[in-house]
């Protein structure tokens, strides 16, 4: 059977417990005659040598396999994105949402996955804009204090309408798939992955009465430092952190570009929230 994916590149979770399910994973796909990519992190746990960091494993692959937590998933979103790199997740932590394949289904996954059989979803992303740089984030970009007990004043802006002023610990921006993490934490609705929005969140709100919005996934949303406050950061995705002075401002847009994700054949999205969450149980 002709392959869809001749080579892979595989990231894992920098941790011991990985190592039984990396080995087997080389094996499946050597077995399968896929050429393999370790990053160097992967490579190191199996006592080997890599030339490929992880910032750059999309570049020489035509699939990233991952096998860790949705942390690591995040790590190599905007990279495949760019590349045009799909991502399939197996999942090695507690949660997963990003990483829903099972670790135990590793062969039978992997021979789907390499032969094309294995459906893919589409994953809307956010694009910031600061300071003449644009960052990708696939869940949220959230803006936040530092270790400072006072809130933080935020000017809230919509399509160029005015919205609110917001006082609060921080503001999160999050995509439909980012809903179920910090978003929901913090009080946000659950949005399907297939729903056209974003979120917008506050944290812990000083006016009980800002409740968190979903807006289309046309709309531009500004969000300006007020308050002169110390320690104000714009973190996106929870890997990458930049801080915010006062006056300061940033613009979130969905992305023209979307993340090509490897879903279970055998998980709902529902199912995955039953499992993951005990939602509805």
């Amino acid at each position: 059977m002709v392959l869809k994916y001749k080579t892979v590149g595989i990231v894992a979770k920098p941790h011991q417990g990985v190592i039984p399910y990396l080995k087997k994973a080389i094996d499946i796909l050597k077995s399968l005659k896929v050429e393999v990519f370790l990053e160097k992190m992967a490579a190191e746990l199996l006592g080997m040598k890599s030339e490929f960091p992880r910032e750059e494993i999309a570049h020489c692959s035509d699939i990233i396999i991952l096998i860790g937590g949705d942390g690591t998933f995040l790590s190599v979103a905007s990279q495949a994105v760019e590349q045009d790199v799909p991502v399939a997740g197996f999942n090695l932590g507690r949660l997963g949402f990003l990483t829903e394949l099972k670790k135990e289904e590793l062969e039978e996954n992997l021979t789907d996955i390499v032969h094309g059989r294995m459906k893919i979803s589409e994953r809307t992303l956010l694009q910031l804009q600061f300071s003449g740089e644009d960052s990708l984030a696939l869940n949220d970009v959230v803006v936040s204090k530092g270790n400072i007990s006072r809130v933080v004043i935020f000017l809230l802006e919509i399509d160029d309408l005015y919205v609110a002023e917001i006082k609060a610990d921080g503001l999160i921006i999050s995509t439909p798939t980012g809903s179920t993490a910090y978003s929901l934490a913090a009080g946000g609705p659950i949005v399907t992955p297939n729903v056209n929005g974003m979120v917008v969140t506050p944290i812990c709100p000083h006016a009980l009465t800002f409740r968190p919005l979903v807006i289309p996934d046309s709309s531009r949303v500004r969000v300006k430092l007020i308050s002169d406050s110390p320690e104000v950061f714009i973190t996106i995705d929870g890997q990458k952190v930049i801080p915010m002075c006062s006056g300061d401002y940033f613009e979130t847009t969905i992305a023209a570009k979307k993340l090509r994700l490897v879903a279970s054949k055998n998980i709902n999205y529902f199912r995955l929230l039953n499992e993951k969450l005990n939602w509805g149980l």
